[in-house]
């Protein structure tokens, strides 16, 4: 139920944004109404099948009786030739009105025959399989005759007095010349066609009638049956979909906890980072590189173990983001097909309330001539939105595939660099949520040209949408701002860096925000439209400012060769060596003041390694400092005294 709300509530947004785009530009002047035109239509509904639609030289209009189903039996089309004194509005409406009025003609003839069926049943009590709708039947016995006849030397069709049913003589339409020429013929052939079709019409709403008298319940029985089933089948789909939505947050868990290995985490301490250490080789060793690796130990000896552990953790490092990247790659594949799956089990579910909807239509005699306009909906716009979203999931795919061989292409040229991955992981989520807008967008477009809504409909709307758009004017702005910061790789999704005075982790970024997630848990929202300059500390490699202060009575050079000498030794142990691209470049004498003499030094390391490095560093420096005997500086004063 959640799933299906959020799909609702996403497709109702997409349409806001389609009318933003849209609508201003389809719109006229908002403020003064739109001129009439000759050749405007009236603004019929488009469910109204009585709509006015053009027909060469004439204007037709479809005439359905309660009856009938209309994929089944041709229609009564009558026409009217266009006027020269009339506008189109004014003859289509004029023929609207004829095709209503032969309706109308039609139910109060069946409304005069009501009584006298009701009270004089047919005797035989017919099966169930008789009433079928498939099932052709015989003109029903009390079928009211119906002549082709001429009255006012216009051919016209009636019905014949027969007081016994309660019927006086009575024309129902009159066939004219303008109807012959729409519908190909003469007019003589087409008033016997109109005629059976009458006669057939008739019969068909008796024999209703009839079944109403003799199974009072049958026409009940139907719509509750299949709601009964409809009901069960989504009822199944949920289940479904509820599994589905489950196994994706377990893959969102996996893939997050494998994507944080290699975000930015200021605050994490060396032991977190052994472990995760650990982990990573761990990973790695269920490669076959490894297993080549493990065989390559039993075939050279014990005598050259040690060297090929060595071998072995170095590479594993190495080809740590390789791993990463084809597990990501695996994980973010079957969330796709999920995401799909569940696309269109939930366009399923809308199939089968439609189907429901038209089965219920079709039961009930007079809801029975909007089947055929509800039942070719019910297939069309399932099909557009499947069409939709299996083409959008497609394009994901391809996203992804471009995106993963890109950052494969970077990786080899930089195997100890997760920026690849990091970019990869920022622009598949832009993307794809682009893509799914576009393709919204579309399928909106579509359903609206599919249940006929005019774009002069729309163009009524364009104040709404004016008004819409000048509250939503800085949407743009973000959203190419955005764009700029994708393209040019200003940050990534893991970078810590610094925009307007706020400084954070990168944690969530689309089109239109930014969102930091500060050492305080704070989680600060940025729109990309007020992103001018940004501090990026994480980007392709960072580096360890370090300062100190020592006192005036110090050694200096051997206060620096202590420095550089901390800094070799841990650039030469294995736990440091992978997060230091160089060891300790010594500056030099930074300051000379009263409080004592700074020196500065760098230590250029991998991305977001600078704060475990720098606090690691630190850390020794203080104590070989202490074992050398250097002590900090202290602030001197010197105090001047004059005698009288």
């Amino acid at each position: 139920m959640i799933f299906t709300k959020q799909k609702i509530i996403s497709y109702l947004l997409v349409f806001l944004f389609t009318l933003f785009v849209v609508l201003p530009v389809k719109a006229q002047i908002p403020f003064f109404p739109a001129p009439e035109t000759l050749d405007a239509f009236p603004e019929t509904p488009t469910w109204d099948l009585n709509k006015a639609e053009p027909c060469g030289r004439f204007l037709c209009s479809s005439v359905f009786f309660f009856s009938d189903l209309d994929f089944r039996r041709e229609r009564i089309i009558v026409a009217l030739p266009r006027d020269i004194t009339k506008s189109t509005r004014e003859v289509a409406l004029e023929v609207e009105q004829r095709a209503r009025f032969i309706q109308t003609v039609f139910r109060g003839i069946f409304n005069n025959m009501r009584t006298f069926i009701i009270n004089n049943p047919v005797e035989e009590r017919k099966n169930r399989n008789f009433w079928l709708i498939t099932n052709e039947k015989p003109l029903h016995p009390a079928t009211p005759i119906v002549e082709v006849g001429i009255e006012n030397s216009q051919t016209v069709i009636y019905v014949t007095l027969n007081p016994k049913i309660g019927l006086v003589q009575q024309a129902i339409l009159t066939v004219t010349e303008a109807d012959a020429r729409a519908n190909t013929t003469t007019i003589s052939q087409l008033a016997q066609t109109w005629r059976n079709k009458i006669r057939e019409s008739f019969s068909n709403a008796l024999w209703g009638l009839e079944m109403d008298i003799q199974r009072p319940f049958l026409r009940i029985n139907v719509p509750i049956t299949i709601i009964i089933i409809t009901f069960s089948l989504i009822t199944f789909i949920r289940i479904l979909k509820k599994i589905l939505k489950k196994w994706h947050r377990n893959l969102q868990k996996e893939f997050h906890e494998i994507y944080e290995t290699l975000k930015v985490n200021p605050e994490e301490n060396f032991s977190q980072n052994t472990t995760s250490k650990e982990v990573k080789s761990q990973s790695y060793q269920k490669t076959s590189k490894n297993l080549n690796l493990i065989q390559k130990i039993f075939t050279r000896g014990v005598n050259d173990t040690k060297e090929v552990i060595q071998e072995s953790l170095s590479f594993s490092a190495k080809l740590f983001l390789v791993d990463f990247n084809q597990r990501r790659n695996f994980i973010k594949q079957k969330m796709n097909l999920i995401e799909l799956i569940s696309n269109l089990l939930f366009l399923n579910q809308i199939t089968l309330i439609l189907f429901c909807v038209a089965v219920i239509l079709v039961t009930f005699r007079d809801t029975r001539f909007l089947f055929n306009l509800f039942f070719t909906q019910s297939i069309l716009l399932p099909l557009i939105w499947i069409a939709m979203v299996l083409t959008d999931k497609i394009i994901d795919f391809w996203i992804d595939n471009l995106l993963d061989d890109w950052a494969k292409a970077k990786q080899e040229i930089n195997p100890n660099s997760n920026r690849p991955i990091l970019r990869v992981n920022t622009y598949s989520p832009a993307l794809r949520g682009a893509t799914t807008i576009f393709f919204n967008v579309i399928g909106i477009f579509l359903t609206l040209a599919v249940i006929g809504i005019s774009p002069s409909i729309l163009a009524s709307a364009g104040a709404l949408a004016v008004v819409f758009a000048f509250l939503s004017r800085n949407l743009f702005d973000d959203m190419l701002n955005g764009i700029l910061i994708l393209t040019t790789d200003r940050y990534a999704l893991g970078d810590v860096i610094e925009i307007n005075g706020f400084m954070g982790c990168v944690e969530t970024m689309n089109l239109y925000i930014t969102a930091l997630r500060n050492l305080d848990g704070q989680l600060i929202i940025i729109p990309n439209g007020k992103i001018s300059t940004v501090v990026n500390m994480t980007k392709n490699w960072s580096q360890v400012n370090f300062t100190i202060e020592v006192a005036w009575n110090s050694e200096l050079q051997k206060t620096m060769n202590i420095l550089q000498e901390v800094a070799d030794q841990m650039y030469q142990e294995k736990d440091w060596k992978d997060k230091m691209i160089t060891s300790a470049d010594i500056l030099g004498i930074e300051k000379i003041a009263h409080d004592g003499i700074t020196i500065r030094l760098i230590i250029k390391t991998q991305p977001s390694e600078q704060w475990r490095v720098g606090r690691e560093y630190r850390w020794r420096v203080k104590k070989a400092f202490d074992k050398a005997g250097i002590s900090l500086g202290i602030p001197q004063t010197v105090i001047w005294h004059k005698d009288n």
